[in-house]
């Protein structure tokens, strides 16, 4: 067949696919995949369409299929192994989809993140009522007071109760603005008893160079950086945190995802000064001496448990994973860890059995089926970013490479593969639509190892997209050279494309931004 196929699961048996079939499930004897359940419709339930880059899933029955209790509104696209129940969100019959991933997909999938966003308003009644609460109440810290941590325990033992409380009263939620009017909020630690604290940059700067290659998205596009961070404190395990200063970036390092906030003024917007302050503070760990398995704590505000007050999880280090585009060494670049994350944990603290700061709660990386993979990126690389915020110094990261002067992009190709694509002509169209669309973009006088990323925007497509939702990347190996990307239509929320004018943009730079114009290319018609 070439490459691998469509493996679907139904009943325990399981059905090979290649690429390319129209697989048909349902009732029917007579169909390709056949359900013995009384929710599965009789007729065709559903479609799966299956091709080089994933396989659609479309839901043609009344009673309907569902993904983690909700049910598809459209085409599913899926890149990834899922799990969907028939006619029933608890009680339908499940079934298993793989989609047909090659060693190229798995890299995409892999680097795909999701990352923890700041919990949103939005949806979140019970939330913002708990935080008006807060806002009226008083903090108890006794002004100056900073909790003593114990003697540190060995790394097999969880933290002990001085070390915890510390970390609780360390760890801070974090609104963007204003506390009553506020468009989000992450999790912080103060890392410095006068007023530092240690949070992930699309908490603090969404817009902070390198956020956009982190996260495969162009500069443009990403949130809109806050006025100010409303720092709220507890002062228990079941106290709900209240607004107590304001603070914004002094160092911001968008692909590291991490940034330090200086404490500048109280919750009302009067100067503070800072070396006044005598907060409870973690030190940062050393996270080359962590060991598999050992115990980690994560402390944060996450949504979902619709309290104001501190959230805890702990579990275990589960596994190193280097950085996946390449740009930092650190084979601890991020740590995986069994504690659970969710919104809002971002920026949080994760510490040993010591109390030490050792990772940032910063994403959530799907897998297959319902899989999910928490991670936290290594604290002791906030070091940098602390010693210049420390010494007032302004931060610069050294990780990627800037964009210089005359790239351009010389011209645009589209085909049914990467290598038609790349064979540039004049002008560029397609009588009819391929199996697989692909678009290629010469460029030249880009600097060797620039980060750059393609876009395609199809005919009523609102903004620039790549498969899985974020840009393909990848940093070029010399100044000339072309960029050939497969167009999906899911990414777009479509069933297939569309005849008609395509757009086609190179984004390069830390923050991926556009180079030279739009160019433009026709598919049938």
């Amino acid at each position: 067949m070439g490459g691998p196929p469509l493996i679907v699961v139904l009943a325990d048996r399981q059905y090979l696919f290649p690429v390319g079939s129209v697989v048909r499930i349902g009732r029917n004897p007579e169909l390709d995949v056949v359900s013995t359940s009384p929710l599965v419709s009789r007729a065709c339930h559903a479609v799966i369409s299956v091709d080089a880059g994933g396989a659609t899933y479309v839901d043609q029955s009344r009673r309907g299929t569902f993904l983690r209790g909700r049910p598809l509104r459209g085409p599913l696209r899926i890149t990834e192994s899922v799990e969907l129940r028939l006619g029933d969100p608890v009680t339908g019959e499940v079934l298993g989809v793989t989609p047909p991933l090659g060693s190229h997909q798995l890299e995409r999938n892999r680097r795909r993140r999701l990352a923890l966003r700041r919990g949103r308003m939005a949806g979140l009644a019970l939330g913002a009522m708990g935080v008006a609460a807060a806002v009226l109440a008083a903090l108890l810290l006794p002004s100056g007071a900073t909790p003593k941590a114990a003697a540190h325990p060995s790394a097999g033992a969880t933290a002990t109760t001085a070390p915890l409380a510390l970390a609780e009263a360390a760890t801070v939620r974090l609104r963007l603005g204003p506390a009553d009017a506020s468009t989000g909020w992450g999790s912080g630690t103060v890392v410095d008893p006068h007023g530092l604290i240690l949070t992930n940059a699309h908490v603090a700067q969404p817009q902070a160079p390198g956020q956009a290659v982190a996260l495969g998205t162009p500069g443009y596009q990403l949130p809109a950086n806050p006025p100010f961070l409303t720092v709220e404190m507890t002062t228990g395990q079941s106290t709900p945190a209240v607004a107590r200063y304001r603070a914004r970036p002094v160092a911001v390092d968008g692909y590291l995802d991490l940034a330090v906030v200086q404490i500048y003024a109280d919750a009302a917007g009067k100067p503070v000064d800072p070396s006044t302050l005598r907060l409870p503070a973690l030190t940062i760990g050393d996270s080359g001496a962590l060991q598999l398995g050992q115990p980690v704590t994560v402390l944060g505000f996450p949504g979902v448990a619709e309290s104001d007050s501190i959230s805890v999880t702990s579990g275990v280090l589960s596994t190193f994973v280097p950085d996946p585009l390449h740009h930092a060494a650190d084979p601890r670049f991020e740590l995986e860890t069994t504690a659970r994350l969710a919104h809002g944990n971002s920026g949080g603290a994760a510490i040993d059995a010591g109390g030490r700061l050792i990772g940032v709660p910063s994403m959530e990386v799907t897998g297959e089926g319902a899989d999910v993979s928490y991670r936290l990126r290594a604290a002791q690389l906030a070091r940098p970013l602390l010693a210049a915020a420390r010494a007032g110094r302004t931060y610069g990261s050294v990780l990627l490479v800037h964009s210089g002067v005359g790239e351009k992009v010389t011209g645009v190709g589209v085909g049914g593969s990467g290598e038609q694509a790349c064979a540039i002509s004049a002008p560029a169209t397609l009588a009819a639509l391929p199996a697989q669309l692909w678009v290629g973009l010469r460029y030249a006088g880009l600097p060797k190892g620039l980060d750059v990323a393609v876009g395609v925007r199809p005919p009523g497509a609102a903004a620039f997209g790549g498969a899985g939702g974020a840009l393909p990347e990848e940093t070029v190996p010399g100044p000339d050279g072309c960029l050939a990307v497969a167009v999906d239509p899911a990414s777009f929320g479509l069933a297939s494309l569309p005849p008609g004018t395509y757009q086609a943009q190179l984004f390069a730079g830390p923050d991926l931004d556009p180079v030279g114009g739009t160019a433009q290319f026709r598919v049938g018609g």
